[in-house]
Order: structure tokens, then sequence, then C-alpha cells
């Protein structure tokens, strides 16, 4: 099937430096978007423009994903019920989009961490009237990227792929132990979601977990055995090579094998929006991955207490 044996890297590196040519709406260039959005029941209640205290950055020149120049307009922070800025979340707005077709990408070059440290990454998600664009609301990408995109070490948490339905993928199907998984429509999830992805450092594999915000409804999604063994991100080294999170809509003309794998298309008229909040990065031994900076936004604190350990709560 042409989804089970697509091949694709959406890669980091810019394959030329190309000016953005696309001027950002007037929606976009507002530092506080008036009135409750979609996603108010998430938390996500008003957005702002991106400072730079923002954990994400818009990319640039082109990708070998999406045949245009990058753009980050649509873009911006949830600012919650109490007027707090969440400085980990995106909200991407194509609906206020002038001019739809283009290239959209935002990623974060200054919070690049160690996946070998990492024993949870935790979020919350909520997406509406995507099902025309392949967009990507959360992935993770190592640097280098090393192909096949199957032992690359990418994960794409969540990724409109095929068109149409929310999945969770490996860069491709096709390695050992791997198992993708279709969970939802990019037409709405009926209901924003917190996701899990856990990493087992004793097998070395990775987990998923989806649940609704009040914990109810979960179920176990995709999965990779021995993950950790597998990918060129890690197998091996007792430290990953970088890893850094990214956000993506791909609306352009064409692209890699990936466009082709994924069934893309511009959709000129798309009226996706989505968002995601609450970002956490849980290290396996409760140490924060970053001692500060803009970068402990993203900090968690799960501890994993050795088995002969007594904990006791009080």
């Amino acid at each position: 099937m042409p989804f089970g044996a697509r091949t694709r890297r959406r890669g980091y590196v810019a394959v030329a430096t190309i000016a953005l040519a696309c001027a950002q709406s007037a929606e976009s260039e507002a530092n506080v978007t008036a009135g409750a959005l979609p996603f108010s029941a998430m938390g996500c209640v008003n957005s702002r423009a991106g400072d730079g205290n923002w954990v994400f950055t818009p990319a640039s020149g082109v990708w070998n994903s999406c045949n245009m120049p990058i753009r980050g307009d649509g873009a911006s922070m949830c600012i919650d019920w109490n007027g707090q800025t969440d400085f980990t979340s995106i909200f991407v707005d194509l609906a206020s989009v002038r001019y739809k077709p283009g290239c959209y990408a935002w990623y974060t070059p200054a919070c690049t961490f160690d996946l070998r440290r990492v024993h949870q990454i935790t979020f919350e998600v909520d997406l509406h009237n995507c099902q025309g664009v392949w967009a990507a609301p959360l992935w993770l990408s190592p640097t280098p990227w090393t192909g096949p995109a199957w032992y690359s070490g990418e994960i794409d948490l969540v990724e409109l792929c095929p068109r149409g339905a929310v999945a969770t993928n490996f860069g491709a199907a096709g390695g050992a132990g791997e198992s993708q998984m279709t969970w939802g429509s990019a037409q709405g999830l009926n209901g924003a979601r917190k996701y899990t992805m856990t990493l087992d450092h004793n097998s070395g594999s990775l987990s998923t977990q989806i649940c609704r915000l009040d914990g109810s409804g979960c179920f176990n999604g995709a999965h990779y055995n021995n993950f950790l063994n597998e990918a060129h991100s890690t197998r091996g080294k007792a430290h990953s090579d970088p890893y850094h999170l990214a956000v993506d809509i791909w609306n352009g003309y064409g692209g890699d094998g990936g466009w082709y794998g994924c069934h893309a298309q511009n959709d000129p008229n798309s009226q996706c929006q989505f968002a995601v909040r609450n970002i956490k990065i849980h290290t396996f031994d409760g140490s924060p991955m970053w001692g500060g900076g803009k970068c402990a936004a993203l900090n968690g604190y799960w501890k994993e207490f050795p088995r002969n350990e007594t904990v006791v709560m009080v």
C-alpha cells in the first residue's frame, strides 16, 4: 500500500536560503488575538504573537517535504483563562491567513535535547478543519537526519498522514519493531487530548498513550520496540544526536516522497487550526533538561525511583 511503503524525509537542513516571499496577515501581526479561540477548553483561550521567550522559532529556506519557501506567519502563543502565556505552546491558524498556499514551519533550534535522557514527553493537542492538508502539529527530529526514514529517529507524535487522518508515525513504515497508528480524524478530535510518549530505558522501547484531558478514554497508540537501539540517532550512543521539536503545515504544490506518500495536496481555502500546549520533557532521573533560559519552560519533573528503594508518601 502506498502509505505503508512511503519513504520520506522532512529534514531540517535548508537546501536554499530564500527570503520569505509572503507577508504576514494582519491578524498574525496583532499582539493579542481578540475573542476566545476554538481551543478554550484546553486552556488556549486567547493568543499573542511570539516573543523572545517563545521556545518556537519560524523556520526559513526550503525543506525537502515542500517545494516553496518556508513561511512562519499564522502562528502565535496560547494565553490561558488567567491571562498567563504558555511559552511552550503554539496556535496555528491557517484560517486567518489571507494567501494560504505555502510551506509553514516552526521549530526549537535553541532548545535541543538529549533523547537518551528523556523518560516522557507530554502535551495537550486539539485541531479543527485540517482534513485538506498534510500537517504535523508536533514532531521530533534529530540532527543529523540519516535515512532510511524508519531508522532515522524521527518521531511524528501527531501527524496528519495520510491526509485526512491523525496518526503517530516514525518517519515511514518499515522498521523492525515499529508500529505506526492512525488514531483520529483531521476534521476534529472530538475534544482535546492529552498525549504521552514514554521511553523505557531498560528495553529501549518507545510507547504512546492518548487520553481525554480529564484522564478518561485512554488508549495505547503507536509504539516502536527497541527504538533506542534501532534508530541511527541513539543506537550505540551514550548521548543521542541533538533533537528538537517541530511543527508544520505543508500546503505547497509538491515535495519529496513524503508529499506523495502522505497524499498531500494544495488546499487554497484551508481553514486548518490546531493548538499544542503545556509541552513538558521529563527526564528519567528527574533532573531538569535545561538549567535556565527560555527552554526551562519545557522542563518536566518526573522521577523514576530504583526498584529496591522504598518510597513513603506523607
